[in-house]
């Protein structure tokens, strides 16, 4: 027994040897860390706000109004619900707003603008408190909200409806950060060549509502890369990718050679672009937007009714192909053809003719039911 307690006791004693000099084990830090949030009296005072540019919002949109699967709601609105989804495919149209030739009419649209332009601070005011950068403001459904995949920074983006179909946006872009950290965003568009590939800053941004973001990383620094719709004016429509990266002092840059393409319309003409844009009728729906599952960019081709309009974009409509863009390490890659159907087999279903011109031979048919 004597022997069994020596024993015991020279073991403590080479074990504290052991660990004399080494530092105490760090506590470990929980898989996941609790998320920045509001204090209840922020929360409280943030609620009281947004609702407070919900009725501006209001205001502004009041005359702009659409008819997306039977039920009316803003133009605005139903472009961002409808390119969220992923569809791009609803049936939108806009209800023109009337001609500014009364006293009545002018004062109606005057409220609308004094509206966003009080839109504009009070927004920032709510975008002030800190962390603000949490909270959703899910009630503004009229406001494009994305996050980019690593969520350092969001996009607001809005627009309002002018006479004679014109359209301004507004947008920002909110840091992630407990104190605010933003850079609005000017919509300069109508100083800019068209479709512009300059590279551009906050201050003379190419205006649009962005509807959806991812990023690619090269060489250390991450690409973000947008996608956009613009109401060009009241007869064609426009989208738009674009690229987004932030140079040394944190400020956002739009736009960066990284479109390898052949012209669009098949000519083969090699050329690097900054930012892509197709441009249609204001009735069409071509989609333009990143497949997760081809994991590329995939868009309609896009050609006129007549060969006679070629070049004359309000005319343009989706043919029933389709192109796409293909990370190719450091550079979005032009692909002519995303899917590819075979039309002229015996055992393929009968198809609809393409929307400008048929091919050549069809498949043939049985001339008898098999029993």
């Amino acid at each position: 027994m004597k022997r069994l307690w020596l024993f015991l006791l020279l073991c403590i004693s080479l074990t504290t040897v052991a660990q004399r000099g080494v530092p105490p084990r760090p506590t470990l830090l929980p898989v996941t860390m609790q998320q920045p949030h509001l204090s209840r009296a922020d929360q409280a005072h943030m609620v009281k706000l947004e609702d407070s540019l919900q009725r501006l919002l209001n205001i502004v949109l009041y005359d702009s109004t659409v008819k997306v699967e039977e039920k009316s709601i803003d133009y605005a609105g139903a472009v961002i619900l409808s390119m969220a989804s992923g569809k791009e495919d609803t049936n939108v149209y806009i209800k023109p707003l009337p001609k500014v030739d009364t006293v009545a009419e002018k004062k109606r649209f005057e409220r609308r603008r004094q509206a966003c332009y009080q839109f504009i601070p009070k927004l920032i005011s709510a975008l002030k408190m800190d962390n603000s950068f949490y909270y959703p403001f899910d009630s503004l459904t009229e406001v494009s909200k994305i996050y980019p995949p690593d969520s350092t920074f969001r996009i607001l983006t809005w627009q309002m409806h002018f006479p004679k179909g014109r359209f301004r946006y507004y947008g920002v872009i909110q840091m992630r950060s407990a104190k605010m950290k933003i850079y609005p965003l000017r919509d300069l568009r109508d100083t800019l060549p068209f479709h512009t590939q300059q590279v551009l800053t906050r201050d003379n941004w190419y205006g649009q509502i962005y509807y959806r973001i991812i990023e690619r990383t090269y060489n250390k620094k991450t690409f973000y890369t947008l996608f956009g719709f613009e109401a060009a004016d009241f007869i064609s429509r426009r989208k738009v990718v674009d690229i987004l990266t932030f140079d040394a002092n944190g400020e956002p840059r739009f736009g960066a050679p990284l479109f390898c393409s052949t012209d669009s319309n098949r000519r083969k003409v090699r050329d690097t672009l900054d930012r892509f844009f197709i441009e249609y009728k204001w009735n069409a729906s071509p989609t333009l937007n990143y497949d997760n599952n081809k994991e590329m960019i995939v868009f309609d081709h896009l050609a006129p009714p007549d060969p006679k309009a070629n070049g004359v974009y309000l005319a343009y409509t989706q043919d029933g192909t389709y192109e796409g863009f293909k990370w190719m390490t450091n550079h979005w890659e032009w692909v002519e053809k995303v899917f590819n159907f075979a039309i002229n087999e015996d055992d393929n279903p009968p198809i609809p003719a393409p929307l400008f011109g048929i091919p050549k031979k069809q498949p043939t048919l049985p001339t008898q039911v098999e029993h």
